[in-house]
């Protein structure tokens, strides 16, 4: 009896499912090429006001910076207007005592910090508000005095 060697050809092996270094880069550079295609493209969408036209219910002066703060006191959000609650304070303070437009947007922050406790600067915007609308003389500031009583029992 003879025996003969007898080979098998085995089946080709299949290289492994786990991904290899080649596509672990092609896939991180395409992600963060997207992330930052789409970081800007949000950040663009985002910085722009869709949708809101230019603010012309106040009558232009000429000068920009109270055109600037007039538009604040009009028409924009308590959170942009209540961020500038200094400066607009101080302009009618020393300014603008009689621009009836700024007194409105004291009035609004007025309102946010007597509303708002959870603002963390409201008791030094309370105490700035009070000397502003009890010194002042113009007939605008007359109109916030009921508001006085609110704002000094913030503490």
């Amino acid at each position: 009896m003879r025996l003969d060697p007898v080979y098998l050809v085995a089946p080709k092996k299949k290289p492994p499912s786990i991904p290899t270094r080649r596509a672990f880069l092609i896939a991180g550079g395409t992600f963060l090429a997207g992330a930052a295609a789409g970081g800007a493209c949000g950040y663009s969408a985002g910085a722009t006001n869709v949708g809101v036209g230019p603010i012309d219910d106040a009558p232009k002066t000429g000068n920009a910076g109270l055109d600037e703060l007039r538009q604040l006191a009009l028409k924009a959000p308590i959170e942009d207007l209540y961020g500038k609650w200094f400066t607009i304070l101080s302009a009618v303070n020393d300014t603008y005592t009689d621009d009836s437009i700024l007194w409105g947007g004291v009035r609004r922050i007025c309102e946010e910090a007597i509303n708002n406790i959870a603002r963390h600067d409201r008791k030094q915007t309370a105490a700035f508000a009070i000397h502003v609308i009890s010194y002042a003389t113009s007939t605008s500031a007359e109109n916030l005095r009921p508001l006085l009583n609110d704002l000094r029992l913030i503490r």
